[in-house]
Formats: C-alpha cells, sequence, structure tokens
C-alpha cells in the first residue's frame, strides 16, 4: 500500500505533494543512496526515515507512519506514537516500558499547526503540529500530515482548519 491508497482511507484533505517536494524526494533518495554505498552503510541507522504508509494486513500490527511525537503535557518529553486499524499507542521502544493505548477518542483538536511555507502543507509528508486536549489537560501531536490524519480519522476528529495553511 502507498500513500494514494492510505490517503484515500481518511476523511481528511490529503494533496498531492508540490513539484518541489516530489522532485527534493527524488534527489534526497539520490543522495542516500550514494552516501550508503560510501560509507559502507554505515549511516542507514542514523534515524528519521521516511514513512512507506504500509498498511499490515493483521488489523493489530502497526502501520508505518514515520516518526510521530507526542508531548503530553505540552512541555513534557516526546513519546513515540504508533497506530494501527484499531488503535493509537504511546511506545517507548524499551521493554520495561510497554505501549500504552491512548484515548484519543476523548481528546479533540484546538488549533492545527503547519511546520512548512508549503503551497501546500496537506500534502502526505508535510510536517504538522496538532494541539490536543481531553478538558484537563493539554498535549501536542506532531509528524506528517497524512500520520496525523491517519490517527485522527480513528479518533473520529474533524479535519482542523489549521493556522496560517493558506488552504
Amino acid at each position: 500500500m502507498s500513500d494514494e491508497d492510505l490517503r484515500r482511507l481518511v476523511g481528511w484533505t490529503v494533496d498531492d505533494a508540490p513539484p518541489e517536494v516530489r522532485v527534493g524526494r527524488a534527489l534526497g533518495a539520490l543522495l542516500k543512496g550514494v552516501s550508503t554505498v560510501v560509507t559502507l552503510g554505515a549511516d542507514a541507522s542514523t534515524g528519521a526515515r521516511p514513512a512507506t504508509w504500509t498498511l499490515p494486513a493483521d488489523p493489530a500490527a502497526y502501520l508505518d507512519l514515520g516518526v510521530v511525537r507526542l508531548h503530553w503535557p505540552a512541555d513534557a518529553p516526546a513519546e513515540q506514537v504508533q497506530a494501527s486499524r484499531e488503535g493509537v499507542w504511546a511506545t517507548s521502544g524499551r521493554a520495561e516500558r510497554p505501549p500504552r493505548r491512548l484515548p484519543v477518542q476523548t481528546w479533540r483538536v484546538v488549533a492545527a499547526v503547519p511546520g512548512s511555507g508549503s503551497r501546500r502543507p496537506r500534502h502526505a509528508s508535510a510536517p504538522w503540529r496538532l494541539d490536543v486536549t481531553d478538558g484537563r489537560g493539554t498535549g501536542q501531536l506532531t509528524g506528517a500530515w497524512l500520520a496525523l490524519a491517519w490517527i485522527g480519522s480513528l479518533a473520529g476528529w474533524p479535519e482542523p482548519a489549521g493556522t496560517g495553511s493558506g488552504g
């Protein structure tokens, strides 16, 4: 499954990436390939990689949504967030701290802020921040627009208007 397939499943707008983003992706993939060959694969573990938007056959398995972070409360350290077709979890990656299900259905979005000046800030990989509340506390979810749209669709949130999104 690709981002095209996944974006058809979410209830939020997901635009086509602008040409400059598509060119940037192609150049980035080329440079990553050259770097991997030159360093004999040494930089393969250096962190952020783009999402594959893979929807696994098992509904309980995590999708590859790329890096999604939760700060709850907003000034707390970030936790990694994973989502399946059934729910959303905060995951630490450490065996001593198992994933905990996040009650996203009880949250609502109070602000949505695009992280780039793109002409189309709602393309799949565009960075965004959603400020969310449960009525008692507030937090922030950050990640690619399509990842946040997936989580928002699971939670039943209406698509946010966005601050300064331009469209």
